[in-house]
């Protein structure tokens, strides 16, 4: 039995849901969406895409574009793959964003450091990178 070359493992691919669409699709063009509540008592963003506010259990969420600029909160390296179509990726950060509409999200920072450095509180900036046949994930990338 032959291990498979790690640039020819794909990596798992999303779940694309009625719920999760809009959140793909707009990975897919380029566009970080996500969703905010629609109370007035509230309206706070949302992320990941849920059927009702986490905050204030308000049924109605709406989808919007945000700016995908952020900054890290907490981050570690990745040194040993969780599948084998991240091993050619590994070692890399993975980290929790906090995005200036007040949404964390979970993501890659390709081309940080990963020995040695603190990341948190360190600005970045969303962008899009292939993850498997027409599918763009987002990441976040530093920023000077």
């Amino acid at each position: 039995m032959t291990t498979p070359n790690a640039a020819s493992v794909l990596k798992p691919q999303p779940r694309v849901t009625e719920l999760t669409r809009p959140y793909w699709d707009g990975a897919n063009d380029g566009r970080l969406m996500i969703q905010r509540c629609a109370s007035p008592a509230c309206g706070k963003a949302v992320f990941y895409p849920r059927v009702c506010c986490p905050y204030c259990h308000g049924a109605e969420l709406t989808w919007f574009r945000a700016t995908g600029r952020g900054s890290i909160i907490t981050h570690t390296t990745v040194r040993r793959a969780h599948h084998d179509g991240f091993n050619a990726s590994a070692p890399y950060v993975f980290a929790a964003v906090e995005i200036e509409e007040g949404a964390c999200i979970y993501a890659e920072i390709p081309g940080a450091p990963v020995d040695g450095v603190s990341l948190i509180g360190r600005p970045v900036l969303v962008d899009f990178v292939e993850h498997g046949p027409g599918r763009r994930m987002p990441v976040f990338r530093l920023v000077d």
